[in-house]
């Protein structure tokens, strides 16, 4: 009968036990697993969402353009947009010390933060406490940050100190200060 030496059987058993350990391995863990594929392929589910958001944005002057407050964010990887619970806005424009206040129910700002739309129960307001400003509200306003404006077709009310004006159609042009009213113009001033 043939012996086999004694370090021949101790090799063959641990090359044994190792072929088996790969093997099994391999069908425990198979690189297909490894795929990137992602598990939900819908393009309308969110990719993340953040809570109590407080986003900063800077313009190339290196001075704050605007401070975005959200109850939550969440963003959409379909179109990269984001959309806002109670948006709370402040929009700062170089040269002037206090900031406009932009806030709604809802919000979407869209890819690049070129576009920001705010609906339901829109307030648009200077913050300018030494002086009274008036109070814009409506029910959608698009803001172009890049180009200081905002627009709505909706109906807009604005009220004063004394005075209480509403329209269907707004443009505010932000960089001078100056408002348009497109249509339907109503007005009603308090005389003291």
């Amino acid at each position: 009968m043939f012996s086999m030496p004694r370090y021949l059987r101790t090799a063959s058993l641990i090359g044994l036990v190792v072929v088996l350990a790969l093997a099994v391995g391999y069908f425990n863990i198979r690189p297909s697993t490894f795929d990137q594929t992602p598990l939900v392929l819908d393009p309308l589910q969110p990719d993340f969402f953040m809570e109590n958001t407080q986003i900063l944005m800077f313009n190339e002057q290196g001075t704050l353009a605007y401070q975005l407050r959200s109850d939550r964010a969440t963003h959409q990887r379909a179109d990269d947009s984001t959309l806002l619970e109670q948006p709370n806005l402040l929009y700062y424009r170089p040269g002037e010390a206090h900031p406009w206040l932009l806030q709604a129910q809802q919000g979407v700002v869209t890819s690049g933060g070129e576009q920001v739309d705010m609906m339901n129960d829109v307030l648009l307001q200077r913050q300018d406490p030494a002086a009274p400003t008036a109070r814009l509200t409506t029910q959608a306003l698009t803001l172009y940050p890049e180009r200081d404006y905002a627009e709505t077709a909706q109906s807009v009310r604005i009220q004063t100190a004394g005075s209480n004006t509403t329209a269907t159609g707004m443009q505010v042009f932000l960089n001078d200060g100056r408002l348009e009213l497109l249509s339907n113009v109503r007005g009603q001033h308090e005389l003291h």
